[in-house]
C-alpha cells in the first residue's frame, strides 16, 4: 500500500469529527462525518490502520457473480465505454454488488500491478464495516453519487485514492450495486474530480437502463424521451407495461418525472391520456406516438414489444435416452417437451436459473423435469 503520513490524517479525522474543519456544515462533510463515526462507533475500525482491503478467493469471487450473471452482462459493455473515458487520466473503473463486492472491473495491463497494490482489484471488498469512508461504501449506504478524495477516506491506508462512485438500481427501486472509477494519484483539489464524478453518473445510469430492458424483456416497454429527436437514440424514460394495460415498472428517471409512477402497478390510463390498446398493434412499433401526461405535459415515445426469444430445436436424442423416470419410452408430447428442455439448457449453457427464465417455468419445475426425462448435464454424462 502506498505510504501515508498516518499522524496528520489522524488529526483530520479527530478534527472533523469535532466540527473543526472549515465548513463542516456541508452536505459533503456531514456525510464523511456521519461515515466516520459509524466507522469508529459501529465498526471499531482504525484509522491509522494501513492494510488492504479484503480479496475474495478465486473461488469466492466465480461464487458471487455467478449469482450476479444478469447485472455482469447488463454492464460490461458500459464498463468497457468508462474506462476508454478516463483511462488517459490513469483511472481504473469498477463495479461492485450490493455487498461491496468487486465482481467486474477494467485496468489498463500495463498498470494493473499499481492498482492491485493500491487494493483496486478484481473481489476486493468495499463495505463500510470493513473499510470504513470510501466512495463505494458511501454511496452503499446513502444511495446517492459522491468523489471520496484522497484524505477524505476514513483508512489512512487508502488516502492517496480518488473514487468517484454511483449508484445502480434494480427496476423495482433496490440497490443492486456501485459503479466507481478510481484513480491512485490526482490533483489535490476536490473540485478537479468533478467531471469524471459526472461522466460516472451518466454511465451508472446506462448500466442501469440497460438492466431494466433486460429484465422487462417479456413486457411491453415505451421508450420516452421529452424530445422527438431523442426517442430512440437516447430515450431517458422507460415504462413496462403488460397485455391488459397495468404499468408494471418504470426506471428511476421516469419516477423522478412522473410522480404518478411512484406507486406500481397502475393502469396506464391514470397516467397517460391515451389508450393503451393502439399502442399493442403491429402499426403501433413502427409509429413514434405523443404522449400526454394528466397534467398537461406532453413526451414522445416509441413502443417495444416483448422480447419472443425461440428456442432452437435440438438435435433428435438417441433412441435410449428417450424414457421417462420409470424406464417406459414417453410419448411424443414429452418427447418434444424433453427436446425443448434439451434447446433451452444447451442454449443457456447448462445454467438452470436461465434456462428455466427461457422456458417459462421456475427452477424446480425444470429440476423436477429433468429428473423426469432422464436430462443430465454433459460432465454427468
Amino acid at each position: 500500500m502506498p505510504y501515508v503520513a498516518k499522524v496528520s490524517h489522524l488529526d483530520r479525522v479527530r478534527r472533523l469529527l469535532d466540527g473543526r474543519v472549515p465548513a463542516a456544515d456541508s452536505p459533503y462533510l456531514q456525510r464523511l462525518s456521519s461515515s466516520y463515526l459509524r466507522s469508529l462507533d459501529q465498526h471499531h475500525l482504525d484509522p491509522g490502520d494501513m492494510s488492504g482491503p479484503r480479496v475474495l478467493s478465486s473461488g469466492e469471487l466465480r461464487e458471487v457473480q455467478q449469482g450476479e450473471e444478469d447485472f455482469l452482462r447488463a454492464s460490461g459493455q458500459c464498463l468497457s465505454m468508462l474506462h476508454q473515458t478516463v483511462r488517459e487520466a490513469d483511472y481504473c473503473v469498477m463495479l461492485t454488488n450490493a455487498a461491496g463486492t468487486t465482481i467486474d472491473y477494467r485496468v489498463d495491463r500495463e498498470r494493473r500491478h499499481d492498482f492491485k497494490r493500491a487494493g483496486l482489484y478484481l473481489g476486493s471488498c468495499w463495505s463500510e464495516s470493513e473499510e470504513g469512508t470510501c466512495g463505494v461504501a458511501s454511496v452503499l449506504q446513502d444511495a446517492l453519487p459522491i468523489t471520496v478524495h484522497k484524505t477524505d477516506h476514513f483508512r489512512a491506508a487508502f488516502t492517496t485514492l480518488t473514487c468517484s462512485a454511483a449508484p445502480i438500481f434494480a427496476p423495482s427501486g433496490e440497490l443492486i450495486g456501485v459503479l466507481d472509477a478510481s484513480a491512485i494519484r490526482s490533483p489535490d483539489e476536490r473540485d478537479s474530480q468533478s467531471l469524471v464524478n459526472r461522466i460516472v453518473q451518466q454511465s451508472a445510469t446506462l448500466i442501469e437502463d440497460g438492466y431494466f430492458l433486460n429484465a422487462m424483456a417479456c413486457a411491453w416497454v415505451l421508450l420516452v424521451h421529452r424530445s422527438r429527436h431523442y426517442v430512440e437514440a437516447q430515450p431517458e424514460i422507460l415504462i413496462a407495461f403488460d397485455a391488459l394495460g397495468n404499468i408494471i415498472a418504470a426506471n428511476r428517471r421516469a419516477r423522478e418525472c412522473i410522480a404518478a409512477l411512484t406507486h406500481l402497478p397502475r393502469p396506464m390510463d391514470e397516467v397517460f391520456d391515451l389508450h393503451f390498446e393502439r399502442l399493442l398493434d403491429a402499426r403501433a412499433l413502427q409509429e413514434l406516438h405523443l404522449l400526454r401526461l394528466h397534467g398537461g405535459t406532453t413526451l414522445y415515445g416509441r413502443v417495444r414489444a416483448p422480447v419472443q426469444r425461440a428456442v432452437r430445436p435440438a438435435r433428435p436424442a438417441p433412441v435410449a435416452d428417450v424414457t421417462g423416470s420409470s424406464g417406459a419410452p414417453i410419448d411424443a408430447s414429452s418427447r418434444q417437451e424433453r427436446d425443448q428442455i434439451v434447446a433451452a439448457l444447451t442454449e443457456c449453457k447448462w445454467r438452470a436459473q436461465a434456462a428455466s427464465q427461457l422456458l417459462g417455468m421456475s427452477r424446480a419445475t425444470l429440476y423436477r423435469r429433468m429428473a423426469r426425462y432422464q436430462i443430465l448435464p454433459p460432465h454427468r454424462r
